[in-house]
């Protein structure tokens, strides 16, 4: 049809002009090597896009192995399954504390109360403020100790492992560090308590320190 309307209107190498007064040059457009090919439905319908619901499944299941990966490389770490060839040193009697020479003891009249795991741990307390160091109180794997510590509000950082190597170390290869998220508070005259044990019930939030921590003086 397009071949005798073309025959009648005398047209020559102009095919046809559409509404949209697009002109198409005879041959380009149906030449013989093009038959079959839909263009107008390549051309002019959406592309169809990959579901959203897969990307936000496949953005869940990457949390989800994060989520089992980060315990899991800590557990790891803590039981002492890294290899660690550096001499190893006592780790401190449980309930004793590196103390910041500025501190006075008789200010100590709040408690610490820290309930280990399965790792060596000490429990470190920061001026949130200045970022010195005010105390840290040590615990053996699966110990139970109260220490005096001078009330206020404190950021604290816990740092778990298996073999001690000192206070400029701490436990090599197999240190975990993590800061608590708030700042705590310890009031007068009050025993605040730290259970290092991980349960679904627990609340004292925790961000890791992928950085060592700095080394006590």
């Amino acid at each position: 049809m397009r071949e005798r309307y073309r025959k009648r209107r005398g047209l020559g190498g102009t095919l046809w002009n559409d509404r949209k007064s697009r002109v198409e040059q005879d041959g380009a457009w149906f030449a013989a090597k093009n038959q079959g090919f839909d263009y107008q439905k390549n051309r002019w319908r959406p592309k169809r896009r990959k579901s959203s619901g897969q990307n936000g499944w496949a953005i869940a299941g990457a949390v989800v192995l994060i989520a089992i990966a980060i315990p899991a490389w800590r557990d790891i770490k803590l039981t002492g399954w890294l290899p660690d060839n550096d001499p190893e040193m006592p780790f401190p009697t449980s309930g004793s504390v590196t103390v910041n020479r500025t501190v006075d003891p008789k200010s100590a009249i709040s408690q610490l109360r820290i309930i280990s795991a399965h790792g060596n741990a000490m429990v470190q307390l920061y001026d949130p403020h200045t970022s010195a160091h005010v105390i840290s109180v040590y615990a053996r794997r699966n110990a139970d100790v109260v220490v005096p510590v001078p009330p206020g509000t404190y950021r604290v950082r816990i740092v778990e492992g298996d073999k001690w190597h000192g206070t400029q170390r701490y436990f090599g290869i197999s240190t975990v560090s993590q800061t608590v998220s708030a700042p705590m508070r310890i009031d007068p005259h009050w025993t605040r308590v730290i259970d290092l044990h991980r349960s679904r019930w627990g609340n004292l939030r925790t961000s890791a320190d992928f950085r060592s921590p700095n080394p006590l003086n």
